[in-house]
């Protein structure tokens, strides 16, 4: 399993994490005034994984974040790759900075996802159909940044690919 691999499996850990009922309230009763921006609109958090709606959600915001936690894989590990394929002899700080970035660049897309789905679900003017995607990426990019150190660890710990013989 080479690094990018596991930063889709770290990434794929936190978005099933995100999804369990039983943290996403221990952690919001401890950190309340995380759930502040949530109140205007904003995406909160990372999207959450899960089989079921979760409360008085339904299907269809369920399967939209279900898709944006597939997206923040999918963008995280091709992020990764790309970095590998790149600089395949990169240092090892390069390389916890590229699996923070991955993170990072994760969380925005799933967080413009996520404000687009808003600004569709609450049937929003020209100024949510711009501004909600706008905060989804930036608040999902300030997540990406608190938790991007997970991935990058994880980078570390995993070969890049295999070098070429010249």
């Amino acid at each position: 399993m080479d690094a990018s691999a596991v930063v889709a499996s770290v990434c794929l850990l936190l978005v099933l994490a995100h999804g369990s009922a039983t943290l996403l309230t221990a952690f919001t009763a401890r950190a309340g005034l995380s759930v502040v921006p949530s109140a205007l609109g904003v995406p909160f958090a990372l999207p959450g994984l899960r089989a079921t709606p979760l409360g008085a959600t339904d299907w269809p915001w369920q399967l939209c974040e279900n898709f944006a936690a597939l997206l923040l894989v999918a963008t995280a590990t091709a992020r990764m790759r790309r970095h590998l394929r790149v600089r395949p002899a990169a240092r090892r700080v390069r390389r916890l900075l590229a699996g923070w970035t991955a993170l990072i660049a994760g969380t925005a897309a799933a967080g413009t996802w996520r404000g687009m789905v808003a600004a569709r679900m609450v049937e929003a003017g020209l100024w949510g159909w711009l501004l909600l995607p706008l905060a989804g990426a930036l608040f999902g990019a300030l997540w990406g940044l608190v938790l991007g150190w997970l991935p990058g660890v994880a980078a570390l710990a995993r070969p890049g690919p295999p070098r070429a013989a010249h």
